[in-house]
């Protein structure tokens, strides 16, 4: 008989268990399912993916050489808590490279990647409307990374996502919004504008101006 699934991940596919463990991780990390201080043990997250303990404990060691978990004793993990300061200064860097990215994606993308892009906005925003945290996170994500894989620069999109792996778990702390903060879907919808205009300037001014916007919210609700 075949056990449900009542966890946060879907069950993995058969073959490349390892990899698929590690992605479906980073997900959780990125989109802040994971959160700081929260303990991962290795046969309790193989029982929610149905795979075995072994691919599970290699993605999650992958992991703490990223930066993304560290080793807690009696063979589990630990989502890293992150301080302000640490916030803060991972938050400047970001700015830079994702500025950078956004900029090179600008001179280069499409018309179907900015058609997606509006799509994730518009869907993001209705999510948020709705008071729907965990679904917006995702889709603030999926608008990130799709906008930084159109710079075609992978070596830069890994250092943007180890990042993302290390702040991911506090971005719960942007929701919920105070309908008076400046804070507004990170300007997505002037960005969009930007990219169908292939301004690159003007696209990674709002991109940085996101970055700050967020860390703005999430500096102030870490209270370390």
């Amino acid at each position: 008989m075949e056990r449900p699934n009542t966890g946060r991940f879907a069950q993995a596919p058969k073959g490349g268990l390892s990899g698929y463990v590690e992605r479906t991780l980073k997900q959780a990390l990125i989109e802040g399912k994971l959160l700081p201080g929260e303990r991962l043990v290795a046969k309790d997250l193989a029982a929610q993916l149905d795979v075995s303990p072994t691919p599970v404990r290699e993605a999650l060691l992958k992991l703490v050489a990223y930066g993304a978990l560290e080793i807690s004793p009696a063979q589990s993990f630990q989502v890293p808590v992150i301080t302000r300061a640490q916030y803060a200064e991972i938050a400047l860097i970001r700015e830079a490279i994702e500025s950078l990215a956004t900029s090179h994606a600008a001179r280069v993308i499409d018309t179907q990647r900015i058609d997606q892009l509006a799509s994730l906005d518009e869907r993001y925003k209705a999510a948020r409307r709705r008071g729907k945290s965990a679904e917006a996170l995702q889709l603030n994500r999926e608008f990130r990374f799709c906008l930084y894989e159109a710079a075609q620069m992978p070596i830069l999109m890994a250092q943007i996502e180890q990042l993302w792996l290390r702040v991911g778990p506090c971005l719960h702390h942007i929701f919920p919004i105070d309908e008076d903060n400046p804070f507004e879907a990170h300007n997505y919808d002037k960005l969009v504008c930007a990219l169908r205009e292939h301004d690159s300037e003007a696209a990674a001014t709002l991109i940085a101006k996101a970055v700050r916007e967020g860390t703005e919210i999430i500096l102030e609700r870490l209270g370390q």
